[in-house]
């Protein structure tokens, strides 16, 4: 496990601020002593983590950072124009007196304006900026930035996409972005190499993502380059934010066939309010309001309090049967 500790209350000092003091710290699962390194900077959020079989921790840091209470990260970043990528040797670390070099930090392409998502996959690190969170009205297009993590060179390949960037997926050896345009959701499938590219899109229609939480998403992979993914989405141009007091959205599933991505179908919820329960069984403000389950062959949506399994068939998806777990009203009679 590791933890990452800043210096607080921060002080946003501008872009040519030097960098926050922090601290790294290394928890070992195996009941070995932890150990730390001195570091500068903040991380985005628990994606820009990764622990490489190297002998390395790399990670995505900003000159600054604003905590992690809720909403932080959905503000946009603190000096994301001083974006470094630290490449630490896990050797390095010890009782905390060791502070990573300069070295060790690479200097990176600065994203557009909005949210910035970052996801290690494979052998790559991958960044950009969206604002599904607020607005999804814009038409304006976004960069997704591909960077090979190994090393501390290595060309840098940005991407650019019609569309913002609010979501970032492994899946299988590729990756998949999604954003919003305008009142449609956008998916983009990137082939990762030695030349990275945008490989396949997909535009859904009249849709926005029902949920912005990692685990509302999902990918089930079948083989090499094939497989279903499961997004919650809603009506078009609909914030992210309104999937913490809004009801369960449905779940599109998408089958990725040799690079290419098809609309099997969706799930969706049957409509019936439930009765409040207080959070006891379900609550979409800390659980969400929905999630793709892939269980031992079958597909599944969790739909606030109904959880519904779909088959899939050579035409697509279709509903199969669903349960409901939400309470059930109880009336009470008063006498005197």
């Amino acid at each position: 496990v590791y933890v990452w500790t800043a210096n607080w209350p921060y002080r946003h000092r501008g872009n040519d601020a030097a960098a926050e003091p922090s601290m790294l710290f290394r928890l070992p699962l195996d009941g070995s002593s932890p150990s730390a390194l001195g570091v500068d900077g903040a991380p985005v959020d628990q994606f820009s983590f990764l622990e490489s079989e190297d002998g390395h921790i790399n990670v995505m840091v900003q000159p600054e950072g604003t905590g992690d209470w809720m909403w932080t990260a959905e503000r946009g970043p603190l000096g994301a124009d001083s974006l470094r990528l630290l490449r630490a040797p896990i050797a390095r670390f010890d009782a905390g007196k060791a502070r990573a070099e300069e070295e060790w930090y690479r200097a990176l392409p600065p994203p557009t304006q909005g949210a910035l998502h970052n996801r290690f996959v494979g052998d790559h690190l991958l960044y950009g900026s969206g604002n599904g969170w607020w607005n999804t009205g814009s038409e304006v297009g976004s960069t997704v930035f591909v960077v090979p993590w190994r090393g501390r060179s290595g060309e840098v390949t940005p991407l650019g996409l019609p569309h913002g960037v609010d979501r970032i997926e492994v899946m299988g050896s590729d990756a998949v972005v999604v954003g919003a345009r305008g009142g449609d959701l956008h998916f983009s499938g990137v082939r990762l190499g030695a030349r990275p590219v945008v490989a396949q899109r997909f535009v859904l229609d009249s849709a926005s993502q029902g949920e912005t939480r990692s685990h509302g998403f999902f990918y089930r992979s079948d083989d090499a380059g094939r497989g279903i993914l499961g997004l919650p989405v809603r009506g078009p141009g609909r914030p992210g934010w309104e999937h913490l007091v809004e009801g369960s959205a449905s779940i599109v599933f998408l089958r990725n066939e040799a690079r290419r991505f098809t609309r099997l179908g969706a799930l969706a919820p049957s409509g019936v309010a439930p009765v409040a329960d207080g959070c006891k069984a379900s609550c979409v403000d800390w659980y969400g309001n929905a999630r793709p389950i892939f269980l031992r062959g079958r597909v599944l949506a969790l739909l606030g309090y109904e959880l519904v399994e779909g088959a899939v068939d050579g035409a697509g998806m279709w509903e199969l049967r669903r349960a409901s777990f939400a309470p059930e009203a109880v009336r009470t009679t008063l006498r005197d």
